[in-house]
């Protein structure tokens, strides 16, 4: 039915045209909020990948420039920043972002901004291979690459002494949603088993954990399981925060009560609800020093950027993933609304208290 799909999109696309739908095809703009982060970007270099990668920083900065919107485009709303603004002065805490599968750092950029607001640098990578536009199955299987992104930006960030932006190596977190989720717990020291991600996704064909890569033809056997399986913890980090991670059910369950430092897990949706692909309720379990958050009314893409009603059409209706539908469900602001203040208070006590 795609050809369904994408003919419905034009005829939408071009009703409006035709009537002047402005309100379809734009994304308004918003009120600027009165505190706005400071916003950079670079290419960071990293051993184990072919080229630099693209580094989002959110940061603590007061008003001194006028703020732009950053992500805004016809299908998502997007957040106000000041581009390259000065930051506050001191030290301080380091939080890592790490964005979904086929997602994007700017999608995360409305917690972000709350993040930075509160006194934190956020550092985002868009990680290659499972990124926006650049979302490939055999790549995304590789689940090693993506923590080990996240450990050489903290290479970077305590190397550059010099740096603009000061940050305190010693009060260092991470948070990440849905694949960043796991790549968020598997920097914080989870591991996984090669047979029961390959168990898991035999008895769940066509479920969207496994079933895009099934389809696209990954051979599962083919895993390097070496690397797979490897521990990727990186003891600079003090403090997790995973929501909705991926591969639950790979997760070696001795692997997650070696965590021993703060974690939450959040689970978007009623516990009876959230799909087996990434019910972390027992995971939360496993890890000593764990809290578990489960929000109702909501549902996986909840936690990504609003969407404008072109996107609700285009992707929430048209689309492959209902991205972009919340029929049924709170609205998208006001689960930000909810669930943003928990991870930012979790952060800033844990990164901040004695």
């Amino acid at each position: 039915m795609k050809w369904f799909r994408i003919a419905f999109i034009v005829l939408v696309t071009l009703a409006a045209l035709a009537f002047g739908g402005a309100f379809l095809l734009g994304t308004t703009q918003r009120p600027v909020p009165d505190q706005t982060p400071g916003y950079h970007t670079a290419l960071v270099p990293m051993e184990h990948r072919a080229k630099p990668v693209l580094v989002h920083f959110w940061y603590p900065a007061k008003n001194q420039i006028k703020p732009e919107l950053v992500g805004q485009n016809g299908l998502f709303f997007g957040h106000y920043v000041q581009p390259d603004a000065k930051p506050i002065e001191g030290s301080l805490p380091v939080v890592l972002l790490s964005h979904g599968s086929g997602g994007n750092a700017e999608r995360l950029g409305w917690l972000a901004t709350e993040i930075a607001n509160r006194g934190m640098i956020v550092a985002a990578p868009d990680h290659p291979g499972t990124t926006s536009g650049d979302s490939d199955p055999f790549q995304t299987v590789k689940v090693w690459e993506r923590p080990e992104d996240l450990s050489a930006i903290l290479d970077f960030l305590g190397a550059n002494k010099e740096a603009v932006l000061k940050t305190d190596m010693n009060r260092v977190a991470v948070v990440g949603f849905s694949l960043g989720g796991f790549s968020a717990l598997s920097i914080s020291g989870a591991q996984v088993s090669k047979a029961q991600f390959t168990n898991y996704c035999d008895a769940n064909r066509g479920q969207l954990d496994c079933g895009w890569m099934q389809k696209a033809g990954v051979d599962f056997a083919s895993i390097d399981q070496a690397h797979y399986e490897q521990s990727n913890a990186d003891p600079r980090i003090k403090v997790t925060v995973a929501v909705d991670p991926a591969l639950p059910a790979a997760i070696v369950a001795g692997s997650l009560a070696k965590i021993s430092h703060p974690t939450l897990i959040i689970n978007l949706g009623e516990p009876a609800t959230i799909p087996t692909a990434m019910k972390a309720d027992s995971l939360a379990m496993s890890i000593p020093n764990a809290r578990y958050v489960a929000v109702s009314g909501a549902h996986h893409f909840s936690f990504m950027a609003e969407c404008s009603w072109l996107g609700f059409i285009v992707i929430g209706v048209a689309g492959e993933d209902n991205i972009c539908s919340d029929v049924g469900l709170r609205g998208r602001g006001e689960v930000h609304a909810e669930v943003g203040p928990v991870i930012v208070d979790f952060l800033h006590d844990k990164l901040t208290s004695p």
